[in-house]
This record gives C-alpha cells, structure tokens and sequence, in this order.
C-alpha cells in the first residue's frame, strides 16, 4: 500500500499484538486482530512506547452475577425463594 509522501496509507490489518508503537506510526489507523475481529486504533503521540495488545483486548470482561446453584461451595447455604 503506497501513500503519497506526508500522508499515511489506509487501514493495515495485523496479528502482531506485541509491535511497540513508534513515533513513525503516529496517526497511522492499524486494526489489531484479538483472536475474532480486528479491532480498528488510531495511533496518537500519547501511545508511544506501548504495544499494540494494550488498546485491542483480547477477552470479555467477567460480569458477576448472582450466586447460583453449584457456583462455589459455599453456595448450598444460599436459601432458596
């Protein structure tokens, strides 16, 4: 993918989640791919030094809910309605 010089080119897609950030990526768009989808960053001056796997997570965060029957041991002195 060719950029005219000054710009930066389109979209480019990549599974190296472990790439550091350099200053010559700066408003670069750069899609991490998190095991699914690719998700879509934009690289600003602020993210430098960092890797790409900091700003695509990688996994669904955990929403506790109610205990249920059979969720820990404790659980059988949980009465019932």
């Amino acid at each position: 993918m060719e950029a005219l010089a000054g710009e930066k080119p389109g979209v480019v897609k990549t599974h190296l989640r472990d790439m550091i950030i350099v200053p010559e990526m700066v408003g670069s768009q750069i899609a991490v791919y998190n095991g699914k989808t690719f998700n879509q960053i934009e690289i600003k001056p602020e993210m430098i030094g960092h890797y790409l796997a900091e700003f695509s997570i990688s996994y669904k965060p955990v929403k506790h809910g109610r205990p249920g029957i059979g969720a820990t041991h404790s659980s059988r002195f949980i009465p019932l309605k």
